[in-house]
């Protein structure tokens, strides 16, 4: 299990080195906080600030409307010093978060400090990793890798209990490799983005990211691998918003070509009475971390793919016409931005698609159909998906 990183870095940079982890390259300079994700109440501590030259210290609280933390010295001479951090006591559910810079010359140093909130920024009772069951949906695929963990979450529609989406926890990476979930207009619903980042209360804190406030890096968003436009339902939508619902990704693509494929998938969903569909994120040889509002390293993907399964019972789509209602396909594409037509290229067979990742999509569907109809779904091209 990954724990959260101390925020202490005695270094000219906070570039990592590479997929064992972020660097310490030796330096003079450097901005220590002992403490950098505290409770709700009010408290203080000392920052340590050692430099070559006259520094500055600035703390950016953000569009905060309260002035809910302050530093005791904004400047100094050479050498090491202890600089006093207030904060008042948080009472909103959500966290907060603040960055403090160092600045000796040319040389800056930022680092962020988090105050949890009420709610789900607050304490966090789940410390270890109790998985669910893995039942027999169409939408999952295989389960096998022991590293890996799988949880669900359900929502509830007229009363009725009903699963909302599960994933495929990384708890090194502190990251879902995949998420699935069955979509269609009813599951949709309908509502508006409720924007509730939040912690998964399922997961430990330490193997999800904790992103209330977002990355804090220039280019990359909180990426939503099951759209919050999936689930507008109330009660549904808020779910989408958990950490481990999320990945680091460059707003490039997140914000312009992956957000038209996702429109296109809610597309798709409308012909059909049920599509299921399978998001998730290629961590090999990734070289990149961003961080969380805990300070720990996310590693950023190296590529994205999706997997669909669409089924109709008045088979008009495509190929399910032959194929007993069902038809499938895959898409992949490189973490690096496309324009909305290049992202369709990438289409692929579900067949493709699992060469690539060296995964087993939609195993549980070779029951129902039998593996000869199973084999044609998952290996013939179907135009309809365009």
């Amino acid at each position: 299990m990954m724990v959260a990183l101390a925020a202490a870095v005695t270094a000219v940079s906070c570039e990592p080195s590479g997929p064992e982890g972020p660097s310490s390259p030796v330096g003079e300079n450097s901005l220590t906080i002992p403490n950098n994700n505290v409770p709700t109440n009010a408290g203080t501590q000392y920052l340590i600030v050692s430099a070559v030259a006259e520094w500055t210290l600035a703390l950016d609280l953000g569009d905060a409307a309260e002035e809910w933390a302050n530093i005791s010295t904004e400047n100094g001479r050479a050498g090491t010093r202890k600089v006093v951090m207030a904060w008042s006591e948080n009472e909103a559910d959500s966290a907060r978060v603040c960055r403090i810079t160092l600045t000796v010359g040319e040389w800056q140093q930022t680092l962020p400090f988090t105050q949890r909130g009420r709610s789900s920024g607050g304490s966090h009772s789940v410390t270890e990793l109790n998985p669910d069951p893995v039942p027999g949906w169409l939408e999952l695929p295989a389960t096998d890798d022991p590293n890996l963990y799988f949880f669900t979450h359900d929502m509830t529609i007229g009363g009725k209990t009903v699963r909302n989406y599960s994933f495929y926890l990384d708890p090194e990476a502190c990251l879902a490799v995949w998420v699935a979930y069955p979509l269609n207009d009813y599951l949709a619903g309908t509502g508006s983005r409720t924007d509730k980042w939040a912690i998964d209360p399922k997961v430990p804190r330490d193997c999800q990211p904790v992103l209330f406030s977002g990355f804090g890096q220039s280019g990359i968003d909180r990426g939503h691998q099951l759209p919050s436009a999936d689930r507008l339902r109330s009660g549904a939508n808020e779910a989408t918003f958990y950490g481990t619902n999320m990945t680091p990704q460059y707003s490039d693509l997140n914000q312009k070509s992956w957000a038209h494929l996702e429109g296109k998938v809610r597309t798709w969903a409308s012909s059909f009475d049920t599509l299921y569909v399978v998001t998730g994120c290629d961590l090999r040889g990734f070289t990149k971390y961003a961080y969380d509002n805990d300070s720990k390293p996310i590693p950023i993907p190296t590529g994205y793919f999706k997997a669909l399964l669409g089924f109709t019972k008045n088979s008009t789509f495509g190929n399910s016409v032959k194929q007993g209602g069902y038809t499938a396909v895959g898409f992949y594409v490189s973490h690096q931005y496309y324009t909305n037509a290049e992202i369709m290229q990438q289409s692929m067979t579900i067949d493709e698609l699992e060469e690539i990742m060296d995964m087993d999509f939609f195993p549980n569907l070779e029951a129902k159909v039998g593996s000869e109809l199973y084999a044609k779904i998952e290996s013939i091209p179907d135009t309809a998906w365009k």
